[in-house]
C-alpha cells in the first residue's frame, strides 16, 4: 500500500500521526518517504497553536537522523541545531550533530557533543 502515507485524505493528520507515519516509513528504511512526513509535520506545527516544543523538536531530530542517512551533513546539523534551541538536553540529537560535524570536518566541535 503505497499510498498510505501520501497527500491525499492524510492532509489533516496531526504533527504527532506525521511523525509515527514517518518513524514507521524510517524503520523501512525509506529515509526520503520518512524526511518528507517530518516536514510536513514541521509545516503543520508551524501554523497549529499549542504544539509543545517537544514534539517539534523531535520531528526536527528525526529529520536531522534522515539527513544522516542521505548523506546531507549540513541539512542534518541545522535540524540537530534547531532540535538543540527547544531540548537543549536532547542526547540523540547531540548524538546526530555530533555525527554531522564530524562529517563536515568540525572534529572538535564533534568531540564536545560526543563528550555531553
Amino acid at each position: 500500500n503505497n499510498n498510505a502515507f501520501g497527500h491525499g485524505s492524510m492532509g489533516s493528520m496531526s504533527p504527532l500521526e506525521r511523525k509515527e507515519a514517518g518513524n514507521q516509513l524510517f524503520k523501512e528504511g525509506k529515509w526520503e518517504e520518512a524526511l518528507e512526513q517530518y516536514t510536513f509535520g514541521l509545516e503543520i506545527a508551524e501554523t497549529a497553536e499549542n504544539i509543545p516544543p517537544d514534539q517539534k523538536g523531535l520531528l526536527l531530530s528525526n529529520r536531522a537522523q534522515c539527513f544522516l542517512k542521505l548523506s546531507d551533513w549540513q541539512r542534518s546539523l541545522d535540524d540537530a541545531n534547531a532540535c538543540l534551541a527547544l531540548l537543549p538536553e536532547h542526547a540523540k540529537s547531540l548524538v546526530r550533530r555530533g555525527t554531522a560535524l564530524e562529517q563536515l570536518g568540525r572534529r572538535d566541535e564533534a568531540l564536545r557533543d560526543f563528550a555531553q
